[in-house]
Order: C-alpha cells, then sequence, then structure tokens
C-alpha cells in the first residue's frame, strides 16, 4: 500500500482539507460580530454594515462556481493552495484596513477564497477516502465547521466589547489558521482519482474530456440528484440563515429578550450540535442513515413549527434553535456534502458542488433583504412558511436518495483499482 492511502494519511488529508469548512464558518460568524464593531471607529452606517455583510455572502457564493470548476478542470491541490493565499490576503487587508473601501475589498476576497476552497476539499476528502469510512470523512468537515463557529463565537464574547482591536483579534484567528492550513498543504499529493480521470478524459478522441462541463450536470444521468441537491440544500440553508443571521434580532426585537440570554442559547445549541456530529459520523456509512435522516428532519420541522404554532416567545425560540441544531446534524448540510460527493463523477464533483453551495448562499442573501420586515410585520407566518420549506426540502432528498445502493464514488474506486492492478503488471 502506497503511503498516501494509509489510514492515518487518509485522515490527515481529512482534517487539512476540511480546514475549509472551520475557515467558512469562522469567516461568517467573524463578520457577523466584527463588522459592527468596527463600526464606530470606521463611521459605518447601518446601510455600509449590512452591505459589508452580504458582500462576504456574495463572494462566497461567487466562489464557491468558481473554485468548483477550477477544480475539476486544474486539479484539487493547486486550487485549494491558490485559496488559501486569498483568503489570507483578505483576512490581512481587513486588520489593516484604513476605511470602509479596504474592508469591503477584504471581506470580498475572504468569500472568494472560502467559496472556491469549500467545493475542492470535500471533493479531495471523498476521494482520498476508501469505502465504508466516505461519510464520517466528509461528515469530519462538518465537525471543523462546528469548531470554526464555536472558536469564533467564544473569540466574540471575550473581544466584542473591544472595538476596532477586539475585530482585528478575530481576524487575525482567521489569518492565523489559514496560514497554518496553506503551509500544512503544502505537503498533500494530487488526487489519484483526479488524475486518473483526467488522463483518460485527455486521452479520449470520443468527447469524454465534455463530461468536465458545467452543463453536463443537467443532462441524465446527473439532473435529478443536481436538482434535488440544489432544492434540498437551498431550502434548508433559508432556515439555518435566518437563524444564524437573525436569531439575536428575533430574540430582541420579537421576543423582548437580550442579547446576552441569545449568545448563551446560541453557544449551548451549537455545542450540543457539535458532539451530535460524532454520532453522524457513526451511522453515516451503515444502514441506518436514512433513519437518522428522518429523525433529524422531524425535529427541524418541529423547531420550526413551534413559534409560529405558539408564538415566538423567548421559551418557544430557545426549543427552536436546540431543535434545529439537533435537526440540522442528521438532515441539512452534512448530509447534502456526502450526497454530493457520491452523486457525481471526477471530473464533475466540485463542479456540481459549487453550483449546489453558491445557489443555496444566493437564496440565502436574497431572502436576508426580506427577513427583519417580515419578522416584524407578522413572525408567526415566518415560522410557518419555514416549517413547510423543511417539509419541501427534506422530502426531495428523502424520495430522491432513500434508496442507493451504489454511488459515483464506487464506480471511481473500481476504476482506480484496475488502473493500479494494470500498473502493477506492467512494472512487473
Amino acid at each position: 500500500m502506497r503511503p498516501e492511502t494509509t489510514a492515518r494519511s487518509i485522515w490527515w488529508t481529512a482534517f487539512v482539507a476540511g480546514m475549509a469548512s472551520y475557515i467558512d464558518a469562522a469567516a461568517i460568524v467573524t463578520s457577523g460580530t466584527a463588522v459592527v464593531m468596527l463600526s464606530d471607529s470606521m463611521g459605518l452606517s447601518a446601510g455600509q454594515i449590512g452591505a459589508a455583510s452580504a458582500s462576504l455572502t456574495v463572494a462566497i457564493a461567487i466562489g464557491s462556481v468558481i473554485g468548483g470548476r477550477l477544480g475539476d478542470r486544474f486539479g484539487r491541490r493547486s486550487v485549494f493552495l491558490a485559496t488559501m493565499a486569498v483568503i489570507l490576503v483578505g483576512a490581512v487587508a481587513v486588520i489593516l484596513a484604513p476605511s470602509y473601501g479596504y474592508l469591503v475589498s477584504g471581506l470580498v476576497l475572504i468569500g472568494l477564497g472560502a467559496g472556491a476552497d469549500l467545493p475542492v476539499s470535500l471533493a479531495t476528502i471523498a476521494e482520498a477516502a476508501k469505502a465504508g469510512q466516505r461519510g464520517s470523512l466528509v461528515t469530519f468537515s462538518h465537525l471543523l465547521w462546528k469548531l470554526g463557529t464555536i472558536a469564533s463565537l467564544a473569540l466574540g464574547s471575550v473581544f466584542g466589547d473591544s472595538g476596532r482591536s477586539g475585530a482585528q483579534i478575530m481576524y487575525a484567528h482567521i489569518a492565523l489558521v489559514t496560514l497554518l492550513t496553506l503551509l500544512a498543504r503544502i505537503g498533500l499529493p494530487e488526487s489519484d482519482r483526479w488524475q486518473t480521470a483526467r488522463a483518460v478524459a485527455l486521452d479520449d478522441a470520443t468527447g469524454t474530456r465534455s463530461k468536465g462541463a458545467l452543463r453536463e450536470l443537467m443532462k441524465p444521468p446527473y439532473v435529478l440528484s443536481f436538482t434535488a441537491l440544489i432544492v434540498f440544500y437551498a431550502l434548508m440553508n433559508l432556515g439555518s440563515n435566518t437563524n444564524g443571521q437573525f436569531g439575536a434580532y428575533m430574540f430582541v426585537k420579537v421576543a423582548g429578550s437580550t442579547v446576552s440570554y441569545f449568545s448563551t442559547v446560541k453557544l449551548i445549541a451549537t455545542a450540543v450540535g457539535f458532539f451530535l456530529v460524532f454520532v453522524l459520523m457513526k451511522v453515516v456509512d451503515g444502514p441506518n442513515r436514512m433513519k437518522w435522516f428522518v429523525f433529524g428532519a422531524l425535529c427541524s420541522v418541529a423547531g420550526s413549527a413551534l413559534p409560529a404554532i405558539a408564538g415566538p416567545t423567548t421559551f418557544t425560540l430557545s426549543t427552536m434553535l436546540v431543535l434545529w441544531a439537533i435537526g440540522t446534524v442528521f438532515a441539512s448540510e452534512a448530509m447534502m456534502k456526502l450526497w454530493t460527493q457520491e452523486s457525481f463523477p471526477t471530473l464533475l464533483r466540485s463542479t456540481a458542488q459549487g453550483a449546489i453551495i453558491a445557489a443555496a448562499r444566493g437564496l440565502a442573501a436574497a431572502f436576508a433583504l426580506l427577513t427583519p420586515t417580515i419578522l416584524l410585520a407578522g413572525p408567526r407566518a415566518l415560522f410557518a412558511f419555514l416549517a413547510v420549506v423543511v417539509v419541501l426540502a427534506t422530502s426531495t432528498a428523502f424520495f430522491t436518495f432513500r434508496n442507493r445502493t451504489t454511488t459515483e464514488l464506487d464506480e471511481d474506486e473500481a476504476a482506480q483499482e484496475v488502473s493500479d492492478s494494470e500498473s502493477e503488471r506492467i512494472n512487473k
């Protein structure tokens, strides 16, 4: 067995590549807090704060599409090294930003880099894994996402009242983690499966190289999975983004609570979700995957429906956050990541992932423009809408993936084994 395929090195690859999820979460959570912290020193208006936050979200969406496509065309390694460099430059630009224009420019660079890195890093993890461990390895990236959230929340709680210096410390955290990840990734090899698929595509005179084109996703046999994953993740992300971006707004403006109380509940819910990811890692490669998915879906529906039925109070909103944290571990982003890796061949894998992430982030950004107004005008209607959205999203995923027995990754592995056997025979 070659060194790069040992169990230890596979987990190392999953960790180093999966840090994209950590940085993505850290960037989103940090910006939600730090941009507000910079408002006094920079004299930012409410509109400028909103525009700065929106620029990060839009940049992540754009970066996902670009990075996913580049990762399929030019390889995983070159792209995920370049993306870390872009994020690092962006973080330093925000730390040193003397004005609003520099701040937004830095946030755009962070967003472009983080968005471009996500689909490529997930493909790297899936292609390094072996049968029986892919689910747990891809899910491990979600664990890192939770860690990025918790670390940024913790920094915000400590330095949240420190103004510009506190914001600089929070972005310095992103810069340091990015630099360490970049250095660690230098030693990672290119994906064997990508190299094999690319070699076949280049040698195929019948046009196999066209299988790397985005338009292939809109044709059989991939269009059903591609469409279902966009519907599933984009709709589930509406609820996640609403709870994350407007959680404090709900508790303070709608329920009459406080930011500190919301922060405490949010931290508890996030911690619960973090530990449940370990449960998902245990069951996701087994026969009960869909049973846990249904459990997660029911928790998410119940969480959204409670404030719609009983009204948005401190208790119902707190319960909603906890139920949503439980439900989305088993029936949201982690499952989308895994199904995406399983549904598409090597030269389409990161392209598909990038397009799915971009669609979800774009829809969330558009919905966020209306959310505050809806919350004040008719909050019960918003939560009822989110409950219906969860039912539609999880039903779409359930009926699309419930009977899946083989995946594109299984076919990749079989092809790789044939290629390795042929190489060994020739060498002998």
